[in-house]
């Protein structure tokens, strides 16, 4: 397996690790409820290393952005970021990805058991104009998250990073760190306010044990997992996959279909017809994971994509994909070969008050 450069600072703090996406990742620190509930009242930092980060410039970027994403590309402004997705040529998802937009280059992060696929997708539709550079090699991605980041990471900033939009990005100059390079973006994947923090390998380091010094809590996959999941954030592979289009997993608002782009014929057959769709529900007892069957009745109409207990609502959550003809009453899932009622409810579970 892989292994980010943090590796052995994780180790250090005595990180439990899994396999996720082909990396040697730290699941939890302490624990999952600990380092969750962390997030959600002050800070918590994660590796997000594994991720893929492209750099994509030349003449016709956005031109090539709006053919090989379903999203709105054209006239994205400067330091602004958008989400978006890159479909195979059935509408199927191949990625979940954002762009950002600095100066005259877009920066793309995509899922890391997908950086490959990814790459050589884009590549393979690219034209003469465009250049395509994977600097996932040189750089580190680690992720800053809670109520407490914007005033722990300002501390450590010369940039004024307090006035920074949701869904921006800007150069990032700390106060005693040196990295050629260094961004910064308010984005995140917990549902919280916070930061992603791209920087050169050689200084993640200094940054991780400089943010652990200022109480911010080391955190790994495993709450980055509840979190995302309460705030009924997707995970490709559950919530989306190349079997899954868009419009059945609820992104309709994301397309943009005034344009051209790859997989647009196909989900054209879907736009008003979708043949599934995305639900978000509580377990009334037991815990549903993925893959766990939902019916109606005697009728298996679905299957839950993710599910788990929820540290900050205390109860059982889940999301599934559903026939989307079915009524969102009287469902069941069955956990263990026994049946269990679930209760439909709106998304996403958890929304930070503003």
């Amino acid at each position: 397996m892989k292994r980010t450069h943090l590796y052995y600072v994780h180790k250090k703090y005595d990180a439990k690790f899994t396999e996720f996406g082909g990396w040697e990742m730290p699941v939890q620190y302490t624990s999952i409820i600990d380092e969750h509930n962390a997030v959600r009242t002050h800070a918590g930092i994660f590796d997000t290393s594994h991720m893929g980060t492209f750099i994509v410039a030349g003449n016709d970027v956005e031109k090539f952005l709006n053919y090989v994403t379903l999203g709105n590309m054209s006239g994205l402004p400067d330091k602004k970021a958008r989400y978006s997705m890159i479909l195979n040529e059935n509408g199927g998802v191949k990625d979940d990805i954002i762009v950002y937009k600095f100066g005259s280059e877009c920066m793309i992060v995509v899922n890391a058991g997908n950086l490959s696929k990814d790459f050589d997708w884009l590549d393979k539709n690219k034209t003469e104009k465009i250049k395509i550079e994977n600097i996932s090699g040189e750089i580190c991605l680690v992720a800053v998250q809670g109520p407490e980041s914007v005033r722990i990471l300002q501390s450590i900033s010369k940039t004024d990073i307090s006035c920074m939009k949701y869904f921006t990005v800007s150069g990032l100059q700390l106060k005693d760190i040196y990295a050629d390079f260094c961004r910064i973006a308010r984005t995140g994947y917990t549902g919280e306010d916070g930061f992603e923090i791209f920087i050169s390998k050689e200084q993640v380091s200094e940054l991780w044990e400089k943010l652990i010094s200022l109480s911010v809590k080391p955190c790994g996959l495993g709450c980055r997992d509840t979190l995302r999941l309460e705030a009924c954030m997707p995970l490709h592979g559950h919530e989306i996959d190349e079997n899954i289009n868009p419009i059945d997993a609820g992104f309709q608002k994301t397309v943009n279909w005034d344009k051209d782009f790859i997989g647009k014929n196909k989900l054209l057959h879907f736009k008003n017809n979708p043949l599934r769709k995305s639900i978000a529900f509580e377990c009334l007892s037991g815990i549903a994971r993925n893959t766990n069957a939902v019916f109606l009745g005697d009728k298996k109409i679905g299957y839950v994509t993710s599910g788990s207990f929820s540290p900050t609502l205390k109860k059982a959550i889940g999301m599934a994909l559903i026939d989307s003809n079915t009524a969102a009453d009287e469902l069941e899932v069955e956990i263990h070969n026994n049946r269990r009622k679930i209760k439909v409810v709106d998304k996403p579970f958890y929304k930070i008050q503003k």
